[in-house]
């Protein structure tokens, strides 16, 4: 495996690590919670993200803050693909 895979894959598994998190907190008998996490766990690189975190690390912006950022643009990606 590259250094750029290395690097991708450790990304993409915070942001699903976050994305996880944050949708186990959310109130478990909305009708739209399964759907939501269809759409964002259904596969992918997680690259728009690892963009996010890279861009972030040259202005030394904290880590937890930019995967927090990296998961929301992954959020807006996949909800744009399915309007």
């Amino acid at each position: 495996m590259s250094v750029f895979s290395s690097k991708l894959n450790t990304i993409a598994n915070g942001t699903n690590s976050y994305l996880k998190s944050f949708f186990s907190k959310q109130k478990k008998n909305s009708f739209l919670l399964e759907p939501m996490k269809y759409g964002v766990f259904s596969g992918g690189k997680r690259f728009r993200s690892a963009i996010v975190v890279n861009t972030g690390k040259i202005y030394d912006i904290d880590y937890k803050k930019l995967i927090i950022i990296g998961s929301a643009i992954e959020c807006i990606h996949s909800y744009s693909l399915i309007h």
